[in-house]
């Protein structure tokens, strides 16, 4: 007869070893997450990275920020940033960095130029899918890597992984951070403010830079009589904290502009700029599809993990719950803890310790999956 347990302890060696890596798991999702929980922005200069480069779409050096782990041999995390004019400066990017170098990894935070310069262009799928191939060059970059997108950067992520070079070499996974699932959806949120989760209407504010990406990138290609030139190089500087320049430009302007202008600065959306934003969604329908989830998201075959805090303001938390409903390896987190790349603090301990045993049961799972 066949004996039942083939190890002393009564367990198969099998089961003991899943047991282990479970633990581990476990355990490096505790220390990641308390690691993001005690991020201190006042604490950023304290933290070590190499700045480096990599050829660019256009043969450009362009940078990539690197924060190695201590140890010597090690798997690679790339993470891909959102629309935003601080690129790889972002604290939340550090954030995220840094916490995934102190549990072992070595993390690439490369800049795409568009994202810093907050164009939507069907390029950044392009830019994304070279950056992937190129950080693949790395001396450091060993065996298979993991790959996050953050924001709008998490949708240009998701469309790359169609192209040759993810099929070439794929990563073991996706991490999506706070992406959209349709971009009309999205802007839509910027128009109400509201958001319909089963059956349950939530009102966020949403944030005033939502406004100012839509007008920068789409304002010029609808019909209007206000001066289209004048009015986006000034969201331009805005972009780029140029705050005299603004200023400069607004006394070019005639008082309509000058209304329209202090509207969109400041997320103030009237029945006008409704129209003109629906209009623009209208005129530029194509690339909002090819860019969109809703449109092809079925269709990916690598492992996804998806996350998004429920308070995001810039881009709603429902984005990702149906994007999950596409995705058919995927696995979702909605925290209530984590906003747009950043930890909330407006909540009680008891309700922050149920959504941090969350958030590591989630992160136990990634880490688990992609040993």
């Amino acid at each position: 007869m066949q004996q039942e347990f083939d190890s002393p302890t009564g367990y198969k060696p099998s089961l003991i070893f899943l047991m282990i890596n479970q633990l581990k798991s476990y355990y490096k999702s505790t220390r990641y997450i308390l690691n993001l929980v005690k991020f201190n922005d006042k604490n950023l200069n304290t933290i070590k990275y190499s700045d480096e480069f990599y050829n660019g779409l256009d043969n450009s050096k362009t940078p990539v920020r690197v924060f190695y782990a201590s140890k010597k041999e090690c798997q690679s995390v790339f993470i891909f940033p959102g629309a935003s004019p601080y690129a790889e400066n972002h604290p939340g990017m550090i954030m995220l960095a840094n916490a995934l170098r102190n549990v072992g990894y070595n993390v690439y935070l490369p800049r795409i130029p568009n994202l810093k310069n907050l164009l939507i262009v069907k390029e950044n799928v392009d830019w994304f899918s070279f950056c992937y191939k190129e950080l693949l060059k790395h001396p450091k970059v060993k065996g298979k890597v993991m790959v996050v997108g953050m924001s709008y950067g998490g949708a240009n992520l998701l469309k790359a992984s169609f192209e040759k070079t993810f099929n070439e070499n794929p990563p073991l996974s996706i991490l999506s951070y706070g992406t959209y699932f349709s971009i009309e959806t999205a802007l839509n949120f910027f128009l109400t403010g509201e958001i319909d989760y089963k059956g349950k209407l939530y009102k966020i504010t949403p944030h005033e830079w939502g406004p100012i990406v839509i007008f920068y990138n789409f304002f010029k290609t609808i019909k209007t009589n206000l001066n289209q030139e004048k009015i986006t190089l000034l969201l331009k500087n805005r972009i780029e904290d140029n705050d005299k320049e603004v200023e400069k430009i607004k006394k070019q302007l005639t008082n309509d502009e000058n209304e329209l202008v202090d509207k969109i600065l400041s997320g103030n959306i009237d029945q006008n700029i409704k129209d003109m934003i629906l209009d623009m969604i209208e005129v530029n329908k194509d690339l909002l599809h090819y860019l969109s989830p809703k449109t092809w998201a079925e269709n990916i075959d690598i492992k996804t993990f998806i996350m998004h805090g429920a308070n995001d303001s810039m881009v709603p938390f429902t984005e990702s719950t149906m994007l999950a409903k596409k995705i058919k390896k995927s696995r979702t987190l909605i925290s209530f803890l984590f906003e747009h790349r950043e930890m909330s603090n407006n909540r009680g301990t008891f309700f922050k310790i149920k959504e941090i045993l969350k958030m590591i049961n989630f992160f136990a799972s990634y880490f688990k999956f992609n040993r």
